[in-house]
């Protein structure tokens, strides 16, 4: 081979790592929060389900308690709204059937007296 000139090709390659470094900075700038954000999103959705699920789990009980304290407040008034009129249906029938049971023994003692007279 020939002689290669004697070439100092440090500022070269100090240009180049500038270019370079200056390249990567601006990739990262611009690339990594995507990244970044997109495995933050896809741990999020697979860490929340398993957060929502052990909140819950433990506010069963305060669900539970509070479900049952609305039905004890709730029940009375919707039982009396059901229970009043079939309560006043059953004794009106009772209350027929026993003034005309009533009424039929009376009249039968009453003509059973008036027949004794004659």
């Amino acid at each position: 081979m020939a002689d290669m000139p004697d070439v100092d090709l440090t500022p070269l390659s100090a240009a180049i790592t500038k270019v370079a470094e200056d390249a990567l900075r601006t990739i990262a700038r611009d690339a990594v929060p995507a990244l970044v954000k997109q495995q933050v999103e896809e741990a999020l959705k697979k860490m929340v389900p398993g957060l929502v699920e052990a909140a819950v789990s433990q506010e069963t009980v305060l669900i539970k308690e509070t479900v049952q304290e609305v039905t004890r407040k709730a029940l009375p008034d919707l039982l009396k709204s059901m229970a009043e009129p079939l309560a006043k249906e059953i004794i009106e029938k009772l209350a027929r059937e026993m003034v005309a049971d009533i009424a039929e023994a009376a009249v039968k003692k009453e003509i059973a007296r008036l027949t004794a007279e004659v």
